[in-house]
Order: structure tokens, then C-alpha cells, then sequence
């Protein structure tokens, strides 16, 4: 029985993905037993954002996480003498990063998504698909 105090925790699963350029790859996911914060199953985004969202076997998307710092495109540098400013350069596209997404039961999939500016005609911003994966279950 549960606590009437306790809310039951929605199901999560953990994401680890792998990315060089534009590439994506799921490497692993993994059930967690956590509290998600920071998701909107209508979410406001901003062009260029990257965000990964949790879809039904329809593509409806069912949530949307955040992926702050993903697809970084510059490194910071420190130079060898303390006394000069460490500086960011541009570099190539590569690393990994991790999100914990809400996986209801109806959740099939999921879908890492680049939010592109909006087209000369349309007033919102459009979301660019970089690769969906399936949920293991």
C-alpha cells in the first residue's frame, strides 16, 4: 500500500548517447528510480536547442527533456602561463552526453531532436530529427 503522503514515482529510463558531427548513436539505456524535473510535455524551446523527447508508437511525442550541453562545438583551452585568460576554440562535433527521460507505458521511442529557426513563412520554430531510437523494454 502506498503512503497517502508518497506519490508514486513515474517510470524513467536513463539515455547515454555517443555523437560526432551530426551522427547520433544510442548506446545504452537503463531504467532508473528517479524524480524527472526540468520536462514539459509542451515545452517552449528555442532554435538550436537540443532536446530529446519521448514518443508513442504514433511519433506523438509525449515529453520533452532538455540536453543541455550536447553536440558541443568548441573546447575550452588553458594556456600553460596562469596569468593569461583560458579561451574557447571551435572543434569538431564529438562526444556523449546523458538525459533521464519519462518513459510511461505508452512510450515507444525516442527521438533526439534539434530545434531549427523557423522558415521564412512559418512563425514558430521547426524541429529537425537527428535520429530516433526504439525503447527496450
Amino acid at each position: 500500500m502506498i503512503n497517502p503522503q508518497q506519490t508514486p514515482r513515474a517510470p524513467a529510463i536513463r539515455l547515454i548517447f555517443e555523437y560526432e558531427g551530426d551522427s547520433v548513436r544510442l548506446i545504452s539505456q537503463q531504467p532508473v528510480d528517479t524524480v524527472i524535473s526540468g520536462f514539459d510535455t509542451g515545452a517552449e524551446t528555442r532554435s538550436g536547442d537540443l532536446v530529446v523527447d519521448t514518443r508513442d508508437d504514433s511519433g506523438q511525442r509525449l515529453a520533452r527533456v532538455p540536453a543541455p550541453g550536447a553536440f558541443r562545438k568548441s573546447a575550452e583551452v588553458f594556456p600553460e602561463d596562469h596569468t593569461e585568460p583560458i579561451i574557447r576554440v571551435d572543434v569538431e562535433a564529438r562526444g556523449a552526453f546523458t538525459v533521464i527521460v519519462p518513459a510511461p507505458a505508452e512510450a515507444t521511442q525516442v527521438a533526439v531532436v534539434r530545434v531549427a529557426p523557423p522558415g521564412r513563412e512559418a512563425r514558430a520554430t521547426q524541429d529537425v530529427d537527428l535520429a530516433t531510437f526504439r525503447l527496450e523494454r
